[in-house]
């Protein structure tokens, strides 16, 4: 067993010292604690649209792929104590956001932010893998390390943990030719209707709102940029109930709805794909959001 721990070990090793936008995000949460005033929470659309280089405050962008509101709200009970100078929430609220299936309660996010934030997302505590990067999912630290032994990394982060590569984007690979993008598929979610995800999903939402609620934070639920192309492929009676959530919560809570879906003025090399901003747009978006924020 002595060679598999030692393999481990290694590998364990140099899975902490890539450099992933966790680790940057990370940095610069420990360097800035006392004085990040906004918090961005969500799934990928907050991750590549918001880039907080931007604004005008300083912020932390915790936003990741496939990330649902129950880990938002952990994020938020754990981390958010810890920012003295914490005054505004950024959540979102996307077309799919309410009928797409919750994140399992076991994640190996819970790993990564257990080493970079001190966060536990998890319910129930692994040993092994809650406390290794490696060892919480294999296949992607692979990937990794491979790509940055073989100099292909392709992450690009500025001091927020913002990753200015465009590389492995689905718009860059295509060149950005409207005729390829056109004839391509649309991934979206959810792919039919899901509405018994709705209940626990407005839980963990409401779960969010309340504590911003009780520590007086600003909330700002934020629809971010999709194309033509997207919109066309959604269900409408998804978006029919997703609306008819959000006329709900604004009944019934305290915040400010900011709907940037309905700009049109974004070219192709703003956008990563139908439903994500590239650096380019995410520039041009921030400093929208930032002066509503002002």
């Amino acid at each position: 067993m002595i060679p598999v721990i030692i393999g481990y070990a290694i590998l364990e090793n140099y899975t902490r010292n890539l450099p992933l936008s966790p680790k940057a995000k990370s940095a610069f949460y420990k360097k800035h604690q006392n004085n990040i005033e906004i918090l961005i929470l969500g799934a990928s659309q907050n991750r590549d649209a918001i880039n907080p280089e931007f604004l005008s405050q300083k912020a932390l962008n915790l936003a990741y792929p496939d990330q649902d509101y129950y880990v938002s709200s952990k994020l938020l009970e754990q981390i958010g104590p810890t920012l003295t100078s914490l005054k505004t929430v950024i959540v979102p609220i996307s077309y799919g956001h309410f009928e797409t299936a919750p994140n399992q309660k076991e994640t190996w996010k819970n790993s990564m932010y257990r080493h970079y934030f001190g966060a536990t997302i998890s319910e129930k505590f692994t040993y092994f893998k809650d406390n290794f990067l490696y060892i919480s999912f294999p296949n992607y630290y692979s990937t990794k390390i491979n790509s940055h032994r073989n100099g292909k990394n392709t992450v690009d982060c500025n001091e927020y943990g913002y990753n200015r590569d465009v590389s492995t984007s689905a718009f860059y690979k295509l060149k950005y030719d409207s005729l390829s993008i056109a004839k391509s598929p649309v991934p979206i979610t959810p792919l039919q209707e899901n509405p018994a995800f709705i209940p626990e999903n407005i839980e963990r939402l409401e779960a969010i709102l309340n504590y911003c609620s009780q520590q007086n934070y600003k909330v700002i639920l934020l629809e971010t940029p999709t194309t033509v192309l997207f919109k066309q492929q959604r269900i409408p009676e998804v978006l029919h109930r997703k609306d008819s959530i959000l006329s709900l919560i604004k009944s019934k809570y305290t915040i400010q709805h900011i709907d940037l879906d309905t700009n049109n003025d974004y070219s192709i090399k703003d956008r990563r794909d139908n439903n994500h901003l590239s650096t380019q747009g995410a520039k041009k978006f921030t400093k929208r959001l930032n002066k509503i924020i002002e």
